[in-house]
């Protein structure tokens, strides 16, 4: 995963950074991650703001793991 975490279903991230101009996410909004495609690097999040933007790790959008789930959840990229 070149360095990327095993992201989970569940986990909890906040934004360090992304350029995306079309969203008002902010650094430090908090979210929970819903699905992660390691092979894409692309991580599906529900933001606490109500957006589902999903972060292009590979592109240059930045998150950190806040709180990892707490449950035996299956990784994010496992199907459910």
């Amino acid at each position: 995963m070149s360095g990327q975490p095993g992201y989970r279903r569940g986990d909890r991230i906040a934004l360090e950074y992304t350029a995306d101009p079309h969203t008002r996410l902010q650094p430090g909004d908090q979210g929970t991650v819903t699905g992660y495609d390691p092979k894409l690097s692309q991580l599906s999040v529900r933001w606490d703001s109500g957006s589902t933007l999903a972060m292009l790790l590979h592109d240059g959008d930045r998150v950190r793991l806040i709180t990892p789930t707490s449950t035996p959840a299956r990784r994010a990229d496992e199907p459910a």
